[in-house]
C-alpha cells in the first residue's frame, strides 16, 4: 500500500477547519484542528474501504492485486492483468462506489443520533464526502469506475473488450469537458457567479479526466494490436556457431544463410549466448578474423529466452519484465529458431 495523501489531507484539514469555525466561533482554535484531523482520517479510511472493495472483489475472482495507493486527486488499486468476461469487469469497478455510498448512508444515519455540535457536523460532512465520492465514481466515463462498468456493458454488447474501452474513454472525454465548463454553467443556469477556486478545480480535475481517458484511449488502440504480433513472424533466422569461431566466418555464415543474427552454442550443441548486432559493428573489419564470436557475445540468461509461438501479451510482458535489444527464440523442442529484436517489435507496431 502507497500513501501519497499529505497534500489533500492537508488541504481538507484547513477547509474543515475553517467550516467548524464558522458554525461554532467560540470554539478554540486547537479543538477546531482536532475535529478537522478527526474528519480527515474519517474520510482516509472511508477512501480505503473503497479501494479495499475493488482489491477484494478482484482477489474473488483470482486477479492479482498488487497495490493500493491513496493519491493526490485519486486512489487506485492496481490490479495485474485484464479481467476475464463483462460480469467481472462489472462486479470489480461498481463495488468501489457501492462502498462509499454505503459508509456515507451509514454516516447519515448515525448523525441523527447526536446532538447538533461538532461531532454531528463532523459525521454528516463524512457522509456528505463519500456520496459525493460514491455518486461522482459512478460517472459513465474512464478513468472513473463508472467507465469501468460502462466499458463492461459495451464489452457485453458487442462482444469486444477494446470496443467497450473506446466507448468509455470517449465518454470521459465528454465529461472532462463538462467538468471544464462547469463554471460558466453554474453562471449562465443558476446565475451564480463562479470565483477562482472554481476555475481551478474545474481545470485541475477536467485534465486529471481527460489525461486518464486519453491514457485508457492510447491503450485500448494499442492493445487491438497486439494479437497480430508473432514471435514466429518477427524472429530473424539465427545461425548456431562455436564460441571460437572468428567473427568474420560468423559474419560470413549468417551473409550465405541469410541469417539475421548469430548464437553461440557449446560443446552440447545447446544455446548459451548471442552475438548481437552491435557487438559485431564494435569490431573493426581487420581485427574481425582475430577476434571470436566468444570474446563479443552477451550471455543468455532464463528472461531473454522467448517461445516461437508467443504473440502479443506474452511478447510485451517478456519486454517489460526483462528488457533487453535481442532474445533467443526456442521452438516448442526447445530447440533454436531465430532472435527476436527489441527493433523489430517496435518496428511492427509503427507500420500497422
Amino acid at each position: 500500500m502507497r500513501f501519497t495523501w499529505l497534500p489533500v489531507a492537508i488541504l481538507l484539514a484547513l477547509g474543515f477547519s475553517a467550516i467548524i469555525g464558522q458554525q461554532f466561533p467560540y470554539l478554540a482554535g486547537g479543538w477546531r484542528y482536532v475535529a478537522a484531523f478527526a474528519f480527515v482520517v474519517a474520510f482516509t479510511l472511508s477512501v480505503l474501504l473503497h479501494e479495499l472493495a475493488h482489491a477484494l472483489m478482484a482477489l474473488r475472482f483470482k486477479i492479482s492485486v498488487t497495490e493500493i495507493n491513496l493519491g493526490f486527486f485519486a486512489a487506485g488499486t492496481h490490479i495485474e492483468g485484464e479481467r476475464k468476461s463483462p460480469l467481472e469487469e462489472f462486479a470489480i469497478s461498481v463495488i468501489g462506489p457501492i462502498a462509499s455510498l454505503l459508509v456515507g448512508g451509514a454516516a447519515y444515519l448515525g448523525s441523527r443520533a447526536l446532538d447538533e455540535g461538532v461531532a454531528y457536523v463532523v459525521v454528516v460532512q463524512l457522509a456528505v464526502a463519500n456520496l459525493i465520492v460514491g455518486v461522482t465514481n459512478l460517472l459513465p466515463g474512464l478513468p472513473l469506475d463508472g467507465g469501468w462498468v460502462l466499458r463492461a456493458f459495451v464489452w457485453k454488447l458487442t462482444g469486444n473488450m477494446h470496443t467497450g474501452t473506446i466507448a468509455a474513454a470517449w465518454a470521459g472525454r465528454v465529461i472532462a469537458i463538462a467538468v471544464l465548463a462547469a463554471p460558466v454553467i453554474l453562471e449562465e443556469v443558476f446565475g451564480r457567479n463562479p470565483t477562482l477556486i472554481d476555475f481551478v478545480v474545474a481545470l485541475a480535475v477536467g485534465f486529471f479526466l481527460w489525461m486518464g481517458s486519453t491514457a485508457s484511449l492510447m491503450q485500448a488502440r494499442l492493445k487491438r494490436k497486439l494479437p497480430a504480433l508473432q514471435v514466429r513472424a518477427l524472429a530473424r533466422r539465427a545461425i548456431a556457431v562455436h564460441a571460437g569461431t572468428p567473427v568474420s566466418e560468423a559474419v560470413r555464415r549468417a551473409a550465405e544463410a541469410q541469417a539475421g543474427a548469430v548464437v553461440v552454442i557449446d560443446g552440447d550443441g545447446k544455446p548459451h549466448a548471442l552475438v548481437k548486432e552491435a557487438a559485431v559493428t564494435a569490431v573493426a573489419p581487420n581485427q574481425r578474423p582475430w577476434t571470436t564470436v566468444g570474446e563479443v557475445a552477451t550471455r543468455i540468461s532464463a528472461g531473454h529466452i522467448i517461445g516461437v509461438n508467443d504473440t502479443g501479451e506474452e511478447i510485451l510482458g517478456t519486454l517489460r519484465k526483462n528488457p533487453a535489444s535481442e532474445y533467443l527464440v526456442l521452438d516448442t523442442h526447445g530447440q533454436v529458431y531465430g532472435v527476436l529484436a527489441t527493433a523489430d517489435v517496435e518496428q511492427a507496431f509503427r507500420s500497422r
